[in-house]
């Protein structure tokens, strides 16, 4: 879509916004512009009816986008902007490009990091806690495979330490080095923002087979760029303590007594790592954990495990090392295991229903079933098995409100063999009211592809909806 169809369709949304709070302009009504949003809208009706509120069509190279009905948001919904990673096809047939884009309920898309040509990966963007900065993996060469045609190798890896001002423009103003043959890092922030933590896999996070020898996590004092650094641990998860005293790695390390490898994903364990005083703690009665989520409010911590080939959801009594088991019997392919609200009421995950498609479940940790203890739980399913919107990843909106999905879609439906559908897949970005009864809040929809990590580095899509 060019410049003018993209002005255009953006002057028709704020056009039916405002038709909606005080009447359509006679100008307006018989327009083609008019006519074409009412055959949008008629297109968008196999949509799940949450949502409704905002829809942004965007899209690398020709974005294109859509907004509609923001202006009708209240303003406790308007929580900044949201940053993600945009995969777009690199010049004369190169590998895919990564950038970094920007969206927000009242502001259309745009690329915020990068260019169509500067041959660098930019990816895994998280807000600092008060919005005003952001942290990203920057990397040279794709990591990727291409047809036949191996990788180029990565070189120049980095986090990059930005600035955003309040209309979304970006700065860099710190890089942090972390070294050639790396994948790009996922950074982490502190709860106060003055540290960030990351992993550096020196052997794939995602191959079960290999140890955690010679990889380790980093954790960078922005105030005078100190780095310590945890060795020999392959980390597939970081969250910080709500005070920032200490930072929860899952992750396997080397044993000592030659009697095996303990590995990165096949006997990994909770470690809590102290930056002040530069101190470990293995947590052994966490072994088989995968992913965690620290209450945002208390020291517990949630995590998953594999147990008998499906996923157990515990909680754990950091202080009491008391566990208790608050779901159980799910499987899962993607998403990034357990994230707690930021008001510290309410765990989300995602469990699959068929193949590789999921839903996704909201759980109250402190209303538990009688008849069986674990927590009660709501079900948020796609509106269709064939075509309904399936995460990839689920994060929370700020103030708790919304679940920022990473998705994609089948919009003409499940591809079969038999039956010679045209099929493609439709990649969103989806804020579903976490209330069933509300409003979504943005939609995004490209035929671009929606990055989420790198083949090599750990799944960490929070922190990505930014505080105003």
């Amino acid at each position: 879509m060019t410049t003018n169809e993209l002005e255009r369709d953006l002057r028709t949304a704020l056009r039916e916004t405002l038709d909606a709070e005080l009447g359509p302009d006679p100008r307006w009504a018989d327009s083609p512009a008019a006519r074409r949003a009412a055959a949008l809208d008629r297109s968008r009706r196999r949509w799940p009816l949450r949502v409704l509120a905002v829809a942004a069509l965007i899209g690398a190279g020709g974005a294109a986008a859509l907004l509609a009905g923001a202006l009708n948001q209240p303003p406790e919904a308007r929580n900044g902007w949201i940053a993600y990673t945009v995969a777009q096809e690199g010049p004369a047939g190169a590998d895919p490009e990564l950038d970094i884009w920007f969206v927000a309920i009242d502001r259309e898309p745009r690329r915020v990091i990068g260019t169509d040509s500067d041959a660098v990966d930019q990816l895994c963007p998280a807000f600092a806690p008060d919005g005003r900065s952001l942290a990203y993996g920057s990397v040279e060469g794709s990591g990727w495979w291409q047809g036949d045609a191996a990788p180029a190798p990565y070189r120049n890896a980095a986090v990059v330490i930005a600035d955003v001002a309040d209309d979304g423009t970006v700065s860099d103003r710190l890089t942090i080095d972390v070294g050639d043959g790396l994948p790009p890092p996922c950074p982490v922030w502190s709860p106060n923002g003055d540290q960030v933590a990351f992993g550096v896999p020196r052997t794939s996070s995602i191959n079960p087979t290999r140890s955690g020898e010679g990889s380790e996590v980093w954790v960078v004092r922005l105030s005078d760029r100190s780095v310590s650094v945890v060795p020999d641990l392959l980390a597939t998860d970081l969250d910080w303590s709500p005070d920032g005293s200490l930072l929860a790695i899952v992750g396997g390390v080397e044993t000592a007594s030659g009697e095996g490898v303990r590995d990165g994903l096949q006997d990994a364990r909770i470690h809590l790592y102290a930056p002040s005083s530069d101190t470990i703690r293995s947590l052994d009665d966490t072994q088989g954990a995968s992913f965690l989520t620290w209450s945002p409010n208390d020291g517990r911590i949630a995590y998953a495990v594999r147990e008998g080939g499906r996923q157990v959801l515990r909680i754990l009594d950091v202080e009491t090392g008391r566990q208790e088991v608050i779901t159980h019997g799910f499987q899962a392919i993607h998403g990034v295991g357990p994230v707690w609200s930021p008001d510290g009421e309410r765990i989300v995950y995602q469990r699959m229903v068929r193949t590789e498609r999921h839903e996704v479940v909201i759980l109250t940790p402190g209303d538990r079933s009688q008849e069986t203890g674990l927590a009660r739980e709501v079900v948020i399913p796609p509106d269709d098995i064939d075509t309904g919107l399936f995460p990839w990843r689920v994060t929370w909106s700020p103030d708790s409100r919304y679940l920022l999905y990473r998705a994609w879609s089948y919009p003409n439906g499940y591809p079969t063999a038999c039956c010679g559908l045209e099929f493609f897949e439709q990649q969103s970005w989806v804020a579903v009211s976490a209330d069933l009864d509300g409003p979504s809040v943005v939609l995004t929809e490209t035929d671009a592809g929606l990055a989420y990590d790198s083949p090599d580095t750990m799944r960490v899509p929070i922190q990505i909806w930014g505080r105003r």
